[in-house]
């Protein structure tokens, strides 16, 4: 037998609050994706200015992060010139600026110019920024060697992986950018120099860049490992300063250079033979065109020891075959 049900005004009353409890979190929205609660996008993690004292400048918000950082810190630049050699050394680093008009980094030394030691200061001494932090990011941002004619006098040079260059300006005469070595994708990038201006030995992969020619020289200068992919330009523009600049596309510096065009519209100053002969047997380099147009290209022109062809390029050399399972962010 069931025992006796007795009314309790106090338990009517909590039973109401609970069901309204209920309706009011059940007709609540969702948290939205730009919501902060829920938002991937990772807080600004240092702001910086040209005018920013020496221990609150950009140098100091870089050595502020652990050298262990496992989460992605933005350090956000604002407008002016940051002049100065700066080492971009610590994992997940975002540094991004307003554009690369408005925010510029900016030196003016070159490698056999001598450091404080009285040495000289060499590639990674003496460019405007060197990097060898994994999983960094470098956007709207323009860097910069004024150093000119002379010697060797980076803007940029990079030895890490999965660095990511999204709508940069990269500019300097000789030696500009050097990709020393693991995995680069650069988007949308204006790259500026004459003389082996895209170099080393790294993969790198330019998607919808500019390349802009200054003086007669040449293009690239690749010292590539066995086995890897190299220097890859993809729906790329190689253009001039001036009409009377002629260029070769690339040069083999090292071990089995391979820089590959595939859809790229040619200038006018590419010269017709397209490559030239260096330091490396030409059986060992992997110069190659695919649907090259525009006025310089010249497939039946190219140097014999290099392909130049209408066809597709081969796979290996897509963006997702170079880049893997990495997904480089737009800033």
């Amino acid at each position: 037998m069931n025992a006796p049900a007795f009314f309790s005004p106090r338990a009517a009353g909590l039973a109401l609050l609970l069901a309204s409890a209920l309706v009011a979190a059940c007709a609540s929205p969702t948290p939205s994706a730009s919501s902060p609660s829920s938002s991937s996008e990772p807080a600004i993690f240092k702001t910086v200015s040209p005018d920013s004292a020496a221990d609150s400048g950009l140098q100091a918000a870089i050595d502020a992060v652990p050298a262990d950082n496992a989460t992605q810190k933005v350090i956000l630049l604002e407008p002016g010139k940051y002049s100065g050699h700066f080492l971009l050394n610590k994992p997940q680093v975002t540094l991004r600026g307003s554009g690369a008009d408005q925010t510029i980094l900016t030196h003016n030394l070159g490698q056999a110019q001598l450091g404080t030691d009285g040495k000289p200061l060499n590639w990674d001494g003496s460019c405007t920024i060197m990097i060898t932090g994994n999983d960094t990011t470098l956007a709207n941002l323009t860097l910069e060697n004024t150093h000119g004619k002379g010697m060797q006098a980076l803007a940029c040079g990079v030895h890490a992986e999965r660095v990511a260059f999204l709508h940069c300006s990269l500019t300097g005469f000789q030696d500009t950018l050097k990709v020393d070595g693991g995995l680069q994708y650069f988007d949308h990038c204006l790259i500026v120099g004459a003389v082996d201006f895209i170099y080393g030995a790294a993969t790198s992969y330019f998607d919808h860049c500019e390349i802009r020619c200054i003086s007669n020289g040449y293009l690239t200068a690749p010292a590539t490992p066995a086995g890897a992919v190299g220097l890859v330009f993809q729906d790329c523009n190689i253009t001039f300063a001036d009409p009377s600049v002629k260029v070769y596309l690339g040069r083999p510096w090292h071990f089995y250079p391979n820089s590959v065009f595939i859809h790229t519209d040619m200038g006018a100053g590419v010269r017709p033979v397209g490559w030239k002969t260096w330091n490396v047997p030409a059986a060992d380099v992997r110069f190659a065109e695919y649907q090259s147009y525009g006025p310089g290209a010249n497939n039946a022109g190219r140097a014999n020891w290099a392909t130049a062809s209408d066809d597709p390029a081969p796979d290996i050399y897509s963006r997702a075959k170079v880049l893997g399972d990495w997904n480089p962010e737009q800033p």
